[in-house]
């Protein structure tokens, strides 16, 4: 027969049961310097890199003007082009983080090949053309032979003084 008394002492012993197995967990925790505090996230599977840039948008009084590409003088209202050379290291700059777009060929409506990040290093490869009142550069990142286009000279800078 059971007697209340027996009832009592299992719950005792379940809970010293319970104690030693939490005790032992922790002494062997800390024994492998393993810790719930000392864990460290997980590596970011995807990042998030916005593909919007401060280059210029097409404006409707520009559809005349983009029909014509040519390496002669900037078209009126256009900045006078930078002067940069043929081989010369240039960077992406200005642009507040959101990169510049690399396009197929000089001008607005030429599809964007890639994105050049803020501070990221080009070589010059061509240029200029003048095309939608801009100055346009071929550029190659020289150590992603993959990631070159054309970029307007707005956002970039000379690596050399």
């Amino acid at each position: 027969m059971n007697r209340p008394a027996d009832g009592c002492l299992w719950s005792l012993a379940g809970a010293l049961l319970g104690f030693l197995c939490v005790a032992a967990f922790l002494i062997l925790g800390r024994a492998r310097g393993s810790s719930l505090a000392s864990a460290t996230a997980p590596a970011p599977i995807l990042t998030v890199i916005p593909f919007p840039t401060p280059s210029p948008l097409a404006s409707p009084t520009s559809e005349a003007q983009s029909a014509t590409v040519t390496a002669e003088a900037p078209t009126p209202g256009a900045q006078s082009p930078r002067q940069f050379s043929h081989g010369e290291l240039v960077e992406v700059f200005g642009t507040g983080g959101d990169g510049l777009r690399l396009r197929d060929a000089p001008g607005l409506e030429a599809p964007i090949l890639s994105l050049g990040l803020e501070s990221e290093v080009f070589e010059v490869v061509e240029g200029p053309v003048v095309s939608d009142g801009f100055s346009w550069w071929r550029l190659a990142n020289p150590y992603d032979p993959g990631k070159q286009g054309w970029a307007v000279d707005s956002f970039l800078r000379s690596l050399e003084s």
